[in-house]
């Protein structure tokens, strides 16, 4: 089972902990248009980060049976909370997991890590809903792909 948490931080915010391993390792490219006059990452650039590596997470739970056609999930909800800025030439990665498995919605957790450090930047929940296909209405989430996230993450959920 899934050991998922809410704890308040310093600054009374509630932060998601996660106690099981993040199996998924997206390495990110940070480019020179991603900084802000501030000389850190601009707040918008994370959600492209966390769509790269939804999209590698995916690849991997599903493995060569990935194929985009067929994926028919949106995003209902994303939340970031930011706990230090990304600066110049900082090496970071973003590590993914699947922390809620419902009927027609899953949880991914993504946080963007230093990989010198290991200091978490920021920390983004994403609540995904399937849709059917043919109708594009909320759906039951599909066996195949219920089994494929409990044996990637490697635990019920």
């Amino acid at each position: 089972m899934v050991m998922q948490e809410k704890v308040n931080n310093k600054n009374n915010k509630n932060r998601i902990v996660v106690n099981t391993p993040f199996l998924c390792t997206t390495p990110v490219q940070i480019r020179y248009t991603d900084y802000d006059m501030q000389g850190h990452i601009n707040n918008s650039i994370y959600f492209n980060f966390f769509d790269t590596a939804k999209m590698d997470y995916f690849k991997k739970v599903r493995g060569n049976n990935m194929h985009w056609e067929d994926v028919t999930v949106v995003i209902a909800n994303m939340n970031i909370d930011f706990y230090s800025p990304t600066r110049y030439f900082e090496n970071v990665a973003v590590e993914t997991q699947t922390i809620r498995l419902g009927d027609k919605s899953l949880t991914l957790v993504h946080r963007l890590v230093n990989t010198d450090d290991h200091q978490v930047k920021c920390v983004c929940s994403t609540v995904m809903v399937y849709l059917d296909p043919k109708t594009q209405q909320p759906a039951t989430i599909p066996q195949y792909w219920r089994q494929a996230i409990r044996d990637y993450e490697g635990h019920d959920l």
